[in-house]
Formats: structure tokens, sequence, C-alpha cells
């Protein structure tokens, strides 16, 4: 703790009475004690005595279902709000889709999943001495019980009397003397805090940030080695192409293995073995040429996954002149500082093979990495990203795949309808403006639940399915569902 506390005649004479903060702290403990698994909204609800005081907020919260608000007064009548942040369910397995209505799914599915207690401190005196009776409380509540951790919960800097403990839930107590409050009616003021959360939120809020659709990683895998069948290239050289992808593919944002050399040097021989491949590629007939073209686009996109200095850097590298020979280019990006590769490997093999198997596989990868390919019949037309994922998932259905990848094709499908329904309620303000998306938001809202209802019914259990499911959820609920296909400032 930096400085001295000041002593409460001290602190009087200031105007604040010292006894607030054994209050507040009193007020934070018995707040967290009251968490626990599986309390709905609705039992909740009926457990308050005095459920008018209160009142629903909307943006606190990122991914909940509904958080509520109430002032509490300590005795000197001193202000803190107390929050309760409900989540939603996780689907079932198998995940069965979603009929109930809204205040049933609500009342029902909800769970108790954080709270918060904080107050406005004016002063670093006055937030360490609120910090401290936080941290106490806590230390004597759970002396026997709570393990003390300094690595469950990230920390800001400024955070001061900060305290971290864990016992099934995480639980933090600071002095922020540069956060404002929920209050915000002092934008100058320090906050003194605690809050708890159950595990389930920090599973939903990091899969909310870091899916880049990366459960889509099964479609990736099988249709390589599908179009490496097609190639029927050189075997020799066909086993050092799948044994390279095999080395570099792994989900988006999964840590890097232990042995991060192992990774670089099977990236060194990405750019000989596709000269190789090229070289081979030069007197095949169209279809096996866009095979080999997938293969090579695919094998450069998950060398460069997780970011690969040599080929993404500002300086020219010999690597990006290297690939550039063979036909592939790079823009500069500003946003990210980095060059990326344009997919001109993956947009050939299309139109070699544009109503084949290739083609449908160039167009399938394309939507399952979160991006929207622009085919032969879509020119001329003047549609968005969300449109071209709805038009170009239609033609993959109307080409009659097999029923694992229909199932998915629906969830993507459903994912861009639930998008535009999303936008036009409100969210991602900074992407678009919601009356340009409103007029369709009803056949939107219908077009989401008919496809995540069609691809349920295939597949019940995967990854996907469980993510489709909570979109339907959340619709159902009356609540925005989760964006994909938004990229601001692109």
């Amino acid at each position: 703790m930096s400085g001295q506390v000041e002593s409460k005649p001290e602190m009087k004479q200031a105007g604040f009475d010292p006894d607030d903060a054994a209050a507040f702290a009193s007020l934070a403990d018995s707040a967290i004690a009251e968490l626990h698994d599986g309390i709905s909204l609705e039992q909740w609800r009926k457990s308050q005595e005095n459920f008018e005081d209160w009142l629903p907020v909307k943006d606190e919260a990122f991914f909940d279902c509904r958080t509520f608000a109430k002032r509490e007064t300590l005795p000197s009548g001193r202000q803190a709000t107390h929050l309760v942040y409900f989540y939603p369910p996780e689907a079932a397995t198998p995940a069965v889709f979603p009929t109930d209505s809204a205040e049933v799914l609500l009342d029902r599915d909800c769970k108790l999943s954080m709270v918060r207690v904080e107050t406005n401190v004016q002063t670093d005196s006055a937030g360490r001495l609120f910090g401290k009776a936080l941290e106490n409380a806590f230390t004597n509540s759970y002396s026997s019980g709570l393990e003390r951790t300094r690595a469950v919960f990230p920390r800001s800097a400024a955070w001061q009397e900060e305290g971290q403990w864990t016992n099934g839930a995480e639980i933090v107590s600071a002095y922020d003397p540069i956060k404002a409050s929920y209050d915000r009616e002092d934008m100058k003021a320090g906050t003194a805090f605690a809050f708890a959360r159950l595990p389930i939120v920090t599973e939903i809020e990091q899969r909310a940030c870091c899916r880049i659709e990366d459960h889509y990683h099964s479609i990736e895998e099988s249709q390589f080695h599908h179009a490496l069948e097609i190639a029927a290239s050189d075997e020799a050289l066909s086993a050092q192409v799948a044994t390279l992808f095999r080395r570099l593919f792994r989900k988006i944002g999964e840590e890097e293995s232990p042995d991060s050399n192992q990774r670089e040097t099977a990236r060194a021989l990405v750019l000989p073995a596709l000269r190789d491949w090229f070289h081979a590629a030069n007197s095949l007939p169209p279809v096996r040429r866009a095979a080999m073209l997938y293969v090579a686009d695919r094998l450069l996109v998950v060398a460069s996954d997780n970011g690969w200095l040599d080929l993404i850097g500002k300086e020219n590298t010999e690597l990006r002149a290297g690939l550039e020979e063979l036909g592939a280019s790079f823009e500069y990006r500003e946003l990210g500082g980095c060059y990326e590769y344009n997919g001109d490997w993956l947009s050939r093999a299309r139109e070699l093979d544009p109503e084949g198997r290739i083609g449908q596989m160039a167009v399938l990868i394309s939507l399952a990495r979160g991006s929207a390919p622009i085919l032969p019949k879509d020119k001329g037309d003047k549609l968005d990203i969300f449109h071209t994922v709805i038009s170009d998932g239609d033609w993959l259905l109307s080409q009659k795949p097999d029923a694992a990848t229909e199932a998915q094709i629906h969830f993507i499908i459903g994912d861009a309808n639930s998008t535009i329904f999303a936008l036009a309620g409100g969210a991602e303000t900074e992407y678009g403006d919601p009356k340009e998306y409103q007029p369709e938001a009803p056949a939107s809202r219908h077009n989401a639940l008919e496809h995540y209802r069609a691809g349920l019914a295939i597949d019940s259990t995967s990854e996907n399915a469980k993510y489709a499911w909570l979109q339907a959820w959340k619709i159902s609920a009356g609540l925005l569902p989760s964006t994909r296909y938004v990229y601001i400032y692109d």
C-alpha cells in the first residue's frame, strides 16, 4: 500500500465517515455469499422481498441475459450500487431447438452468475481504506476455505489494495482510482469495488472474444485431405505437403505448442514445398489443378495463422517475394499494421472448377473462415457480406452436400441472418446504422431460426451445434444474438 491512510478525525473533517468502509465491506461480503450455481432468474426474483427496488441495466455487461442494479445506503448516507448479472445457459447434449416462450426461457434458463458491489470514492486515502476493509472481510469470512491467488483475474495496474481469491467462484476486491463507476454521476471519482463470478462467465466471454469461428476446423482438415486426393500429385510430394499441414494446422486462437521451434522449422519448408507443388501442377487438367491451388492456399493460410512475421511484416521479405512469384498477392492493412494474403489461389481454384467439388469446397471454407467469397454468379450484384454469405450458402445447399456438411451450412446461413437481425436491434452500432437493417429484421429473425432448426435436426452434438443452439435460444428469448461477419473499421 502506497502512502499513509489518514486518521479518522482527519477523514471526518474532510467529509468522509470511515465507518462506511466496514459497512460497505459487510454489504459486499453478504452479496457475494449469495452467489451459487443454479440460481435461476425466477428463483432469485421470488427471493427478493422488494424486487421493485431492483432496476434493469441495459449496458453493464456484454454477454448477460439480464442485469439488475439496486442502490444501497450506508450508515452515513453514502450510496453504493449492488449489481447482479444473469447469464444464458449452456447447450445440453443433444442440443434440442428451443421452443418455449421468451418469458419461460429467461426465467428458467438465465442463471445468476456474477455479483458486484461498488461505491464512488473521491480520495486515494478513502479508496485504500475501502479496499483494505474489503480484503479483511473476505479473508475473515473464508479463512478456512478460500484460496488466495493472484492469477485468476487479469488485474489493472492502477488497482490498489487489490485482492483475488477463488472458492469455486473468482472473487476480486480493489480500489481503482481512475475507473468511473456504474454511477457515472462523477466521472472523476475512483471506485472501490468487489465482485465474484462463476466459471461460466469466463467461459462465455472467452469463447465470444476468441471465437473466429474456429469450431469449423474439422471442415478445414477433412477438405484439405480430400483436395489432396483429387489433386493426385506425386506421392512423395503429397506426403510432404500433408506432413507440413499436420504440423502447422491448429484451431485459431490455440496456444503455441511448448516447442515453438518445431512450428518455425515447418514454416521454413513451406515455400520450397510450394515451389515443387506448383511446378507439378503446370501440366494438370483444370479440376486437378484447382485441387492443387486449394491445397496450396490452405497450407499458406494455416502456416500464417497466429502470425508469421516474415510473411506479414512491413519490410519486404524473401518469403513474401517468393510467394508472389508463385501467384500469391498481399495487401498492407493500415489498421493491423501488417500484410495480409489476398486468397488468390483459392479464387483461382473456384474459377477453374466453379460448379464442381473444388469450387464448392472453396466457398465452404471461405464461409467457415468468416469471409464472403465472390463467385461468378455474384458479379454485378451489390451484395454486402451478409447477403453474399446467405446467397452462397443457399447455392451450396442446392448442390446436395452430405448431411454433416449440410448442417454446417445451415448454421453458417443462420449466423448471417442472425447478424442482420442483431444489427437491426442496435448491436455493433459502430459498424452500421440500425435503420439500414430494420426493414428486413423480421425476415432475418425467421430465417435464422429456421436454419438453426434445420441444422440442429441433423447435428445436435458438435461445438457448432451448441453455438447455433445458443444463438437460437437468444433470439427466442428476445435477446440479440452474437454477430458474425462483422469487422469494425475494415
